[in-house]
């Protein structure tokens, strides 16, 4: 679901009759908008075109300036740690994000940062309260499509930008679609489905679409970094996806396997000798002690900052060799 865009001039009918309506919150700072945006460009007020959108899933109305000065005062922060070159390389980056859980905070942190003005998400899971001890959301959000409430948020800090939801997920049917039509610079893939995981990859290899992923690891990150697009005959992640844990993937029923069956095989996935200690012993745990296995919020937001980052670098061309990188809090303290 799309916001609403109106024209101050053209849509005056609709824009009046939603102000009239007692149950649309009508939001107009319009003023200060125009006394912020002074500060980095000449405004000649009467001259300036203004806009209205239209939330229909909160119902609020909202006055902002028109695109090309909305953007240009929402971004200007980010000068001159982005330059104008890199901004417009980042805004013209589009990328897929496959999995919305913990693409959630990466894909807000993109938008926010003024990148990729057109994405896909992808996710077949809706909100549930565990998930709120790191998805930025609320009570009111639960039971909605995590793809469908990250497209949500992503519209509630830039209208203009273009999102195409995929709220059934990626499936064996879609993956070309999804990576192809239109094509994306960039593959985003955080999903739980491991067979998937497995499958989205090599299709991204196929049309030699980089993949980020990042993994939470305690208090730290596995960062792994795919280059399909500069190493064509790359194998999956890295290397570091052994053939007797991709052959165990392929060959067993998934849907099937108990949860503690499939959370030994997501530990597998990623290597036991890379994952935090305390993390390590939790997948033990998971069916028994722990319903699924753990992640904490400070981790999320870390991810999403990691894979901001990353998306960046590659859009603008600075140099990002495929591997697995590591990050950890505690190596702050500890060194």
């Amino acid at each position: 679901m799309h916001p609403e865009i109106l024209d101050s001039l053209t849509d005056k009918e609709r824009i009046e009759k939603l102000k009239q309506n007692n149950n649309v919150k009508v939001i107009d700072c319009f003023n200060d908008q125009i006394k912020e945006l002074n500060k980095i460009k000449k405004v000649i007020p009467n001259k300036l075109i203004d806009v209205w959108i239209y939330y229909p899933w909160n119902k609020v109305l909202v006055r902002i300036l028109n695109k090309e000065d909305y953007r240009l005062l929402r971004l200007s922060r980010n000068k001159n740690l982005i330059t104008n070159e890199e901004q417009k390389k980042f805004s013209h980056q589009k990328i897929g994000i496959a999995g919305l859980n913990v693409g959630n905070p990466g894909a807000l942190c993109i938008v926010l940062e003024g990148g990729a003005e057109t994405m896909k998400f992808a996710d077949n899971d809706i909100l549930e309260l565990s998930n709120l001890n790191r998805f930025r959301a609320s009570l009111e959000n639960l039971g909605i499509n995590k793809a469908i409430l990250s497209a949500h948020q992503a519209y509630e800090i830039d209208p203009f930008i273009n999102i195409e939801i995929f709220d059934r997920g990626v499936s064996e049917d879609n993956i070309d679609q999804f990576l192809t039509q239109p094509r994306i610079d960039l593959l985003i893939e955080e999903m739980d489905n491991l067979p998937l995981k497995i499958r989205i990859r090599e299709r991204a290899k196929y049309y030699k679409i980089p993949v980020l992923m990042v993994t939470g690891n305690g208090p730290g990150l596995i960062i792994d970094v795919e280059r399909f697009d500069l190493e064509p005959n790359l194998p999956l992640l890295n290397g570091y996806l052994k053939e007797n844990v991709i052959k165990r993937i392929s060959t067993t029923l998934t849907e099937t396997m108990s949860i503690q069956e499939k959370s030994m095989l997501a530990r597998d996935f990623i290597g036991t000798e890379f994952l935090n200690e305390k993390l390590k012993q939790s997948f033990d745990l998971v069916g028994k002690e722990l319903a699924s296995i753990p992640q904490t919020s400070e981790s999320s937001f870390l991810r999403g900052v990691a894979l901001c980052y990353f998306a960046r670098q590659i859009a603008t061309n600075y140099p990002v060799p495929s591997g697995r990188y590591h990050f950890s809090l505690d190596s702050l303290i500890n060194d």
